[in-house]
């Protein structure tokens, strides 16, 4: 838990407590990145009287903002600040004054990387920061690096670090058997982990040594024993002075990289502490076979190795950039000579390509054995020790190449998992002679005789076949086709007996090492194309025979049809023509790897691209050769989507006729038909070329425009008679209303406009008694008096309410201006008008498509 305070800032917080005598920690979230504002700290504790050594065996924070800090004690108080840790250089071990350590860990709010991992022991007070490593002067106040004891240089004011009886040698005891077979005999003391201790056996008492022992028997360097003796006996050299020699640091820094995970690596001290000139070291290493090697990760090499096996190039002087120089300055880095300064795997150098590993024996390790040569090849790189997954190449020679059941040319170096051994995954591979080569060497290219500038015949034979029909565009009338040809012709300059090559009966060479025909492509419609073909190669057998083989896309022009659209049809041609006296034919043989060429036996074939089909044709003739491409459009798609909507339209054209005369809409109606029959032809001919051919459909939809436009225009006539008062002419009435109205199924109009005559009966009748009452007097015209009885009186009441009837009728209509005996008569023959242009509108419209047609194709 940690909280934020203001400004961002987290405040501190405790992130382990550790007791123990030994143990590991990390930072937070590790080994991902650590968080951002992070303030926390580990408090370690160990038994007393030990003191904690704390060692980092990962480090890598964000330089100078993400920080490690290392209090002696549990506090964080800058005066007790022991070391401040941050970038991503492995630090040295830290020392404590007592049994307590607190460390702190901070980071600000970006850039956060990997962090830290730690491990903490308990050791002797003497590894205490203030004493390993110094040597106390004989006023007791004054303290020197003891790697500065009995160098011949007086470092004390005293003059006691080299004081002859404080620096003289003495013999290596037997009592410290495990330091009898060292590379020296005599020994100086104190050695630098405790000045105090000027015996053997006061070191042989130290609770470390039994550590350091146990770390000097780990195996985890070849010569991890010896620097273990050199540090605790340091080597005495007694001519022409009494000199100490501690170990190099570079030897100890190679040892580091090998034994920083053994558990007793903590007894022993920081490489810091070790001279970097001056000093004890070994002798350099060699294999059985008496090569140089190197031990560890090559950290004390100091052989003179200096070429980069890769790109086979001197490596960079060193003090090209002083930086590895500065920062490492006991790494032995002189001129070019390979090195490993910054712990990497092994030695290594900068050439001009970057870094690259140096070509060193490693002392301990099984490689894979240089393989050599094969015959009439080369490998490549060419080293004197392959590493497990180190992979090499082989080429054969010029003119060699591998046989066809040879093993892989790139192998890698592999470990047996059973017998621990390196070897190569496979064996080296055979070369063999390359005919190929020697055959294209021999006709062509260096041959005196062939000259690709001379022309060897004036007869070529040809075979192709349309692949696939790229894009068709018809409103353009080009097409893209993809087409594949093959051009054959003989030069018996290119003839060989196949026994001389290996019965090799043919050579497959680059199209630009041989004559070839300059063919153009006709009817080119791509302004890009500049001529010529995609880069091939040619098929030449033993006698002579030459297969161009050519396969590209061509953008050619069309012609389309359009007259009968959608059923119309279109001729496309991709032709070649020979530049020069030559002659073209069809072949007539076709080929053994592809049988869809057509050739003069087989020059059909079909072709398809979505709504067209149609057949393929080769021809040729004198110095011309053409892929001619007939197609026919599918009509479905158009006829349901353009063509039915027009007849749909023109069929809608007769409900102009139908509607009411007296409607307003009829006008509006047969408007939006003739602007829908616009659309419609905008439409079809959207699809096809600008040319002097309409189609049919067009042209009809341009005649049942004007049909349309007519009997709208005779529509408005007949409106006009509709809406006209008064009796019609006689010759009207009999011609039109009487006689043409009979033959327009509609009977004869003129009786619609008999009047009924009225009867005005007067009579008066005298009804005695009837149901109990008098009934009146009823008189006739001339005033009889008539008696009638019961069903005569129905008869004439409904007579009577039927004159009332007519009457209200006539007062109806003579009150809403409609005189039906003067206006009726042309409304009746406007009724004939109007029937008459609809018979007329369908017998035109049947009769404009053959008509149209007949016109149109004349």
């Amino acid at each position: 838990m940690y909280l934020l305070l203001f400004g961002g800032v987290y405040s501190q917080i405790l992130c382990k407590r550790l007791a123990g005598d030994s143990g590991t920690f990390t930072s937070p979230n590790y080994p991902n990145n650590y968080p951002s504002s992070y303030d926390c700290v580990y408090e370690i504790t160990v038994t007393p009287p030990y003191v904690v050594r704390l060692t980092f065996t990962d480090f890598n924070l964000e330089h100078d903002y993400d920080f490690v800090y290392v209090y002696d004690g549990i506090t964080t108080d800058d005066s007790r600040q022991i070391s401040l840790l941050t970038e991503k250089i492995l630090p040295e071990p830290v020392t404590s004054s007592g049994n307590t350590m607190t460390v702190r860990f901070t980071s600000d709010a970006s850039k956060n990387k990997k962090g830290f991992r730690a491990h903490y022991s308990a050791v002797d007070s003497y590894f205490n920061s203030q004493e390993i490593g110094r040597y106390r002067c004989a006023d007791n106040v004054t303290f020197i690096d003891a790697r500065t004891r009995c160098d011949g240089r007086n470092d004390c004011k005293d003059g006691s670090d080299e004081d002859e009886k404080n620096c003289a040698c003495q013999d290596i005891p037997s009592s410290l058997p495990m330091c009898l077979d060292l590379e020296y005999t005599k020994m100086t003391l104190p050695n630098p982990l405790n000045f105090t201790h000027t015996t053997v056996e006061q070191i042989k008492n130290s609770t470390s040594f039994s550590r350091l022992t146990t770390l000097a028997y780990s195996k985890c360097h070849p010569r991890v024993r010896d620097i273990v003796c050199a540090v605790i006996v340091p080597r005495c050299e007694s001519s022409p002075n009494f000199t100490q020699q501690l170990p190099c640091r570079s030897w100890c820094e190679e040892v580091a990289y090998s034994c920083h995970e053994e558990p007793s690596w903590s007894a022993f001290p920081g490489c810091k502490i070790l001279p970097k000139e001056n000093c004890n070291n070994i002798m350099a290493s060699t294999t059985k076979a008496g090569d140089e090697c190197f031990d560890g990760n090559g950290a004390n090499y100091r052989g003179d190795a200096a070429i980069g096996p890769v790109a086979v190039v001197d490596c960079l002087r060193w003090d090209d950039d002083h930086y590895y120089q500065e920062v490492y300055p006991w790494a032995n880095l002189e001129d070019n000579k390979c090195r490993n300064p910054d712990g990497h795997a092994r030695p290594w150098c900068y050439t001009p390509t970057g870094l690259e590993y140096c070509d060193i024996f490693p002392c301990n390790l099984d490689g894979c054995k240089d393989p050599g040569n094969p015959r009439f090849g080369k490998r490549k790189p060419v080293l004197k020790f392959y590493w497990p997954g180190d992979r090499i190449t082989y080429s054969c020679d010029v003119g060699f190449k591998f046989k066809e059941d040879s093993p892989s040319n790139k192998v890698r170096c592999i470990v047996n998992n059973v017998t621990g051994e390196a070897d190569w995954e496979s064996e080296r591979p055979q070369c063999q002679r390359d005919y190929i080569y020697d055959l294209q060497h021999d006709l062509i290219l260096e041959s005196d005789i062939y000259n690709r500038e001379v022309s060897p015949t004036t007869s070529l034979k040809m075979r192709a076949y349309v692949v696939k029909i790229i894009t068709l565009d018809e409103k353009e009338e080009q097409i893209v086709t993809s087409f594949k040809a093959e051009y054959i012709w003989r030069d018996d300059r290119l003839s060989w007996d196949p026994t001389d090559y290996g019965s090799l009966h043919h050579l497959h060479v680059s199209d630009d090492l041989v004559w070839k025909p300059t063919l153009t492509l006709q009817g080119n419609a791509d302004t890009r194309y500049s001529g010529g073909f995609p880069a091939t190669e040619v098929d030449i057998d033993f006698e002579g025979e030459v297969i161009w083989p050519v396969e590209s896309l061509a953008k050619t022009t069309c012609d389309l049809d359009p007259f009968h659209f959608p059923q119309d049809n279109m001729t496309c041609a991709v032709c070649w023509r020979a530049v020069g006296e030559y002659t073209i034919g069809c072949s007539n043989s076709t080929s053994e790897e592809d049988e869809n060429f057509l050739t003069c036996q087989n020059d059909r074939a079909e072709v398809e691209d979505g709504e067209w089909s149609g057949i393929a044709t080769l021809s040729a003739f004198n110095n011309e050769a053409c892929l001619t491409i007939t197609l026919k459009r599918d009509a479905t798609y158009h006829l349901a989507t353009t063509i039915s909507p027009c007849f749909i339209l023109i069929v809608l054209m007769v409900i102009t006729f139908i509607v009411p005369i007296d409607k307003g809409d009829r006008i509006g109606f047969g408007v939006t038909v003739l602007l829908a029959m616009v659309v419609s032809l905008v439409v079809i001919t959207g699809f096809l070329p600008v040319s002097n051919t309409l189609p049919f459909i067009a042209m009809l939809i341009i005649v049942c425009m004007a049909l349309m436009a007519l009997f709208m225009l005779t529509t408005v006539f007949i409106i006009i008679i509709h809406d006209k008062k008064g009796p019609v002419p006689r010759w009207a009435r009999i011609l039109l209303m009487k006689h043409l109205a009979r033959f327009l199924l509609m009977g004869d109009l003129t009786k619609k406009l008999e009047t009924e005559k009225q009867a005005d009966y007067t009579f008066t009748r005298r009804v005695k008694d009837i149901g109990g009452h008098k009934l009146p007097k009823m008189k006739n015209e001339v005033g009889a008096v008539i008696g009638v009885k019961m069903d005569e009186l129905n008869s004439i009441v409904r007579i009577k309410l039927t004159e009332i009837k007519r009457s209200i009728d006539v007062l109806a209509r003579a009150t809403s201006g409609n005189h039906e005996g003067e206006d009726g008569e042309y409304a009746l023959l406007a009724d004939v008008l109007d029937r008459l242009s609809l018979i007329l509108y369908i017998i035109a419209v049947a009769v404009a498509v053959p008509c149209t047609a007949l016109i149109s194709r004349n």
